[in-house]
This record gives structure tokens, sequence and C-alpha cells, in this order.
């Protein structure tokens, strides 16, 4: 495996970790300070930014396998998972809030936390023979 394969799997890991740890964090404060239904529309928009976090780890993965081959079409996977991670975001919400009827400020409150944590995300990535 390269040491990028190995950088970009210790970086996921740990992004997931955290967007997890802040899921739970926030859909809690919702269940706490509001009900299960905040709850379950927190807990939701974390999901979504978990559900956009791994569609783009897949679609680096795969740029990476296939610019091994040939260069371009690496940087077109990684377009193409930009995008549909974009549309996914979307019609996640839009069936979040349209057709489970789900408490839009607690689904974007979640959302917004959780994508935060890109910034967050310091992860070692100095090569140790």
């Amino acid at each position: 495996m390269s040491f990028a394969a190995i950088v970009m799997r210790r970086v996921v890991h740990r992004l997931l970790i955290i967007q997890l740890m802040l899921t739970f964090l926030v859909a809690l404060a919702y269940l706490i300070l509001h009900n299960a239904e905040a709850f379950t529309a927190a807990f939701y928009g974390g999901a979504i930014t978990l559900c956009g976090t791994l569609l783009m780890a897949w679609r680096i993965n795969r740029a990476g396998e296939v610019a091994a081959r040939q260069k371009q079409q690496g940087y077109i996977e990684i377009y193409i998972g930009a995008i549909q991670k974009f549309i996914l975001t979307l019609v996640l919400m839009a069936f979040g809030m349209g057709y489970l009827k789900l408490d839009p400020l607690a689904l974007l409150v979640c959302f917004a936390i959780t994508q935060m944590s890109f910034v967050a995300n310091k992860v070692d990535t100095s090569h140790h023979s």
C-alpha cells in the first residue's frame, strides 16, 4: 500500500470518528433541550455529512488507482466525486425536510457543525520509515 493511501485512511478514519462524535453530541443536546423529534433531525443532519465523507473517500481512493494508469482520469474522478457529494447532500436534505418532515433547524445545525470537522481534522502526515 502506498504512503498516500495510508495517510488517506488515517485522515478519513479520524474524520469519521470526529463527525460521529459531533453528531452524537449535537443530537444529544437537541434531545435534552428539545425532544426526540429534534434528536432525530439532528442525527440525520450529521449522517448526511458522514455519507458525503464516505463518498469522497471512496472517490479519492478510486482516483488514486485510476491516476496510476492515467493521470488526467484521476483528476476527473475527484471532480465527479465533488459533484456527487453536492447532489447527494441536496437530495438527502430535501428528503429529510420534505418527505420525512424533520426539523430543518436541527438538521442544518448538526450538518453545519459536523462540516466544521474538516477544519479540525489534523492528522500526522509525516513519513515514518
